[in-house]
């Protein structure tokens, strides 16, 4: 039980201190970070504020059931099918022929704009008022005729018309302003037509252009985009423009949405469309009975010539027979065969009409032929009943009959044709527009604070992608505990991170500029290197001299912070310290003692002066520390450390100090270290906390060892706890082997 305990409680510190190093890596990332998403916010600034507002108008109109309303044809009505879905007046309103009427009737086939530079161009526009022209500042004549042409401010044109040769067609035209009100059109750097003016027709010489331009704002260079479109593809640009829905279900309200740059167009447009659809639903609810009214009046005039010429036979007959009036028995029958006959004429003419929209498989035809056929089989049975009355009687029934049924079948046509009419004039058809075209004050693209937000949300996440990709590439020790156990070298001290110190020295090569022992004894860095001085005494115990040299895997980790310091400190427990600059290329002691660079190193090994010239005496509160600059920068100071002279001083100087501390390059940088690790009796290696990975580490240490130098142990400086610091500066070194230059004075 209590070994699960105990996994438990392991696991958990595992997460806990899982989550400590991911906030750590954060926090150290911060800069980064910062930059992406500053970056990213200034990206998505120019994009928001420099795209050219998008405005939105919209409009209402309704469109009620279809119902047939043509006299004669209500009884099939319902099998017609007429009834016409929203989704279909979706599909009209969008159709070449409605939006094809708007194109022609606002010229939406003429395109023109100012030239801008993609969102910088709209940028200059957020601080001049709606009318104001402007350019921007001139720098020099180059960059002034390249700025020149474009748009920087409020520039417009507008263009009634424009005729191009077909070849022209769909092709960009530049218009370019030479004067206020004149300007010239080219095509490929071609002059097709030059010094045209405003409020008047222009045309090329060769006929290929025509155009008429009314309003033209803007300096004299500046240059427009002109284009004829295609009729079809004007009429594609509309349909991919324009919204057309249903709002709600079968709620009949069809909602028009149109999106553009300018208010006033995007308004006309979408309101001439409208009318437009209204006015053609109309002409489609009166087409039905406008096509009837034609048929009939087709047929009225044979069947007025037919009544005529029965009635005149009718009385020819009577005339030349002198026949009397017909029994009640006569008349019954002739007054059935009319109404037969029609009926027969009445079904006949509603197949002719009905022959032109249906087929003749079409139920409503077949149940006209069905009718047909019942009555004719009546009519043959009435008919059989005339056989048996005198042939006089006969033949008057029959011109009685024929008479009756042309003038019948010719007042019903008449009295259709007057209906039709009537229904032709009041039809309204069935929409109408319930609200117009207006525009919303406010553009609805870009969505400025939404593209400002998701700009530096995707900044942040983009560093912060960054920070842990960085880590997982390049991972670093910053743990002394690893550091111990994997190299199996001790770390004598960790040096916590301190902002204590001051930096200098630039962006490119930082430096501390205060010896923070002297100005924070009680730091707790200063502390940690108390500590060191006690573990130093006993490392020397074994140590073949007294010479302790400071150096580390790469520049940037406070090689010189340390040895400083460090000296400092021993100076402080009254013991003779020498400290001596080694970094004969960018060492800087003597700047952070206050000390002349000459006589130094460099000029006690060539001989140029003595030591007694070359210690310099620093006091340090009531102490003192005793100090050997770097000197002149020699031309190879790897071969002057290997000058005779160099182990000699070292010699005589080690029976004169108590303790001799040397500050090196980098290992990786130089081979000065492995030249002075050979005279030095105790070799610390100092580790920036996050800064090195373990194989460059592993790689310092080796190189040491094969020119003979052991390490004895590490300096861990930088230390971060696990409640995190508030950054670091850094001193020293800015790269890790390469940018290691002669720093001359």
């Amino acid at each position: 039980m209590n070994d699960q305990t105990g996994n438990i409680n392991n696991q958990i510190d595992d997460d806990e201190i899982d989550l400590l190093e991911l906030f750590r890596t954060i926090l150290n990332g911060k800069w980064l970070i910062l930059f992406f998403t500053v970056l990213a916010t200034l990206a998505a600034f120019v994009y928001a504020f420099g795209k050219a507002p998008i405005y939105r108008a919209d409009a209402l109109l309704q469109v009620e059931t279809k119902k047939a309303g043509i006299p004669g044809l209500e009884d099939i009505a319902g099998l017609s099918g007429d009834d016409t879905s929203v989704g279909t007046e979706l599909e009209l309103i969008k159709s070449r022929k409605i939006l094809g009427e708007a194109v022609n009737a606002l010229n939406l086939d003429i395109v023109a704009e100012p030239k801008r530079i993609p969102l910088l161009g709209n940028l200059n526009k957020l601080f001049l008022a709606s009318k104001e022209l402007s350019k921007l500042p001139s720098v020099s004549e180059s960059i002034d005729s390249f700025t020149g042409k474009y748009a920087w401010s409020n520039e417009q044109v507008k263009l009634t018309r424009l005729d191009v040769a077909p070849n022209l067609i769909n092709r960009n035209l530049i218009l370019t302003v030479k004067t206020p009100g004149v300007y010239d059109i080219s095509f490929n750097d071609q002059v097709l037509l030059k010094e045209g003016k405003i409020n008047q027709n222009n045309g090329s010489s060769n006929g290929v252009l025509s155009i008429y331009v009314n309003t033209l704002d803007a300096l004299p260079g500046t240059q427009f985009s002109i284009k004829k479109l295609s009729t079809l593809r004007a009429i594609g640009r509309l349909q991919n423009s324009i919204q057309a829905s249903e709002k709600g279900k079968k709620t009949g309200i069809i909602s028009l949405k149109l999106e553009g740059g300018n208010k006033q167009k995007i308004v006309s447009t979408l309101d001439n469309i409208s009318k437009t659809y209204i006015q053609q639903n109309k002409s489609r609810s009166s087409e039905e009975a406008s096509n009837a009214l034609q048929f009939l009046e087709e047929q009225i005039k044979p069947v007025e010539e037919e009544a005529a010429i029965a009635e005149a036979n009718l009385q020819k007959y009577r005339t030349n027979n002198q026949t009397a009036n017909m029994s009640v028995e006569t008349l019954g029958v002739l007054e059935l065969v009319s109404e037969i006959d029609t009926e027969l004429q009445k079904i006949s003419l509603k197949r002719d009409e009905l022959i032109l929209k249906y087929t003749p498989n079409h139920p409503v035809i077949q149940s006209l032929a069905a009718q047909e056929a019942k009555l004719k089989t009546r009519k043959k049975q009435t008919l059989s009943k005339i056989k048996k009355l005198p042939e006089t009687q006969q033949q008057l029934l029959k011109l009685e009959g024929d008479y009756k049924v042309a003038n019948t079948v010719y007042l019903d046509l008449v009295n259709n044709i007057q209906e039709f009419k009537i229904a032709k004039a009041s039809t309204v058809g069935n929409a109408y527009i319930v609200d117009t075209a207006v525009v919303h004050d406010k553009p609805v693209k870009p969505k400025k604070a939404l593209i400002l937000a998701l700009g530096a949300l995707l900044g942040g996440m983009l560093g912060t992608l960054l920070v842990f990709l960085r880590k997982a590439l390049h991972q670093t020790v910053g743990d002394p505990e690893k550091l111990e156990s994997h190299t199996g070298l001790s770390v004598y001290a960790t040096i916590p991170l301190t902002k204590a110190v001051g930096i200098g020295g630039g962006l490119n090569s930082k430096r501390q500029k205060t010896l923070l022992a002297k100005v924070q004894p009680n730091d707790p860095a200063i502390e940690s290197l108390r500590s060191l001085r006690t573990s130093l005494h006993f490392a020397l115990l074994e140590a073949k001299n007294n010479i302790v040299m400071i150096t580390g895997p790469s520049p940037g980790i406070g090689k010189s912070f340390i040895s400083s310091n460090f000296a400092a400190v021993i100076a402080a427990s009254e013991q003779r310290v020498l400290l001596i600059d080694a970094d004969m290329r960018k060492g800087y002691l003597h700047k952070l003692l206050r000390k002349d660079i000459t006589p130094g190193l460099s000029d006690l090994i060539s001989d140029k002066a003595s030591i007694e010239d070359t210690v310099h005496t620093i006091k340090i509160h009531d102490y003192e520390l005793d100090i050997i600059t770097r000197g002149q920068t020699p031309p190879n100071p790897s071969e002057l450390l290997m000058h005779s002279n160099f182990e000699k001083i070292l010699n005589e100087l080690s029976g004169k100090y108590d303790l001799i501390l040397i500050d090196t390059p980098p290992v990786h940088a130089v081979t000065d270290p492995m030249i002075v690790g050979q005279h030095s009796g105790v070799v610390f290696m100092v580790v920036r906390s996050n800064q090195h990975g373990m194989k460059e580490i592993d790689h310092a240490v080796t190189r040491l060892s094969q020119n003979g130098i052991d390490t004895k142990g590490f300096i861990f400086n930088g230390f971060v706890n696990q409640k995190g610091a508030n950054g670091y500066g850094g001193y020293g070194y800015q790269s890790y082997y390469g940018d290691y230059k002669s720093d001359k004075e």
